[in-house]
């Protein structure tokens, strides 16, 4: 009996000690975004959040108004005055069908940095990124891991625990940046 007390605690402090081991893991820090003046924060922010600030949702004529619980999608742009600033990645993580501005915005794409796009108001952590070479990046963002490939497509990535900030150039000019929060891909896409 003495025998089974002993192993029940140190499988209790064993048990303990992993969870304490999980819990610890650092989340990270929420890359600074600004779009046209207006902070988006992946992983917390929702688009009903930038209402005040002109910015709407579009869906492209795919009739996504509403997500399912425990969903997402990335059919959706977010445009101000006309522009799509960002493709979306929204989150739905509730037990409930959600409207699709209140689901979390959990990332952000801005494509065609180097043609359509290359007069975007945006900003990363202080610096709008477009038109910047792969040096002056890496000089604005000394935390910067650099794609060790030397063909035409090449990514360049800023970490922080959860949040994941990927540059892409291609045949030497910035394309496309994504700003990306860690979640759950399990669920369903919409």
């Amino acid at each position: 009996m003495k025998k089974l007390k002993n192993m029940l605690v140190v499988g209790a402090l064993l048990a303990a000690a992993a969870l304490a081991g999980c819990g610890s893991k650092d989340p990270g820090t929420p890359p600074e975004v600004l779009l046209d003046g207006t902070q988006v924060v992946v992983g917390q922010t929702k688009p009903s959040d930038l209402a005040g600030e002109n910015w709407e949702l579009d869906d492209l004529g795919k009739m996504i108004f509403e997500l399912p619980d425990r969903s997402w999608t990335s059919s959706i742009f977010l445009g101000k005055e006309g522009t799509n600033y960002a493709m979306l990645v929204l989150v739905n993580d509730s037990k409930e069908t959600k409207p699709a501005k209140d689901c979390v915005i959990e990332e952000l794409g801005f494509y065609a940095l180097d043609d359509a796009n290359q007069d975007l108001n945006i900003s990363i952590n202080g610096v709008n990124p477009i038109g910047k070479t792969q040096e002056e990046l890496k000089e604005l963002f000394p935390d910067l891991e650099m794609d060790e490939d030397d063909g035409d497509y090449l990514f360049h990535y800023l970490k922080s625990g959860d949040y994941t900030v990927r540059f892409e150039y291609s045949k030497g000019v910035l394309s496309d940046v994504d700003v990306m929060h860690k979640f759950d891909k399990s669920y369903q896409t919409k």
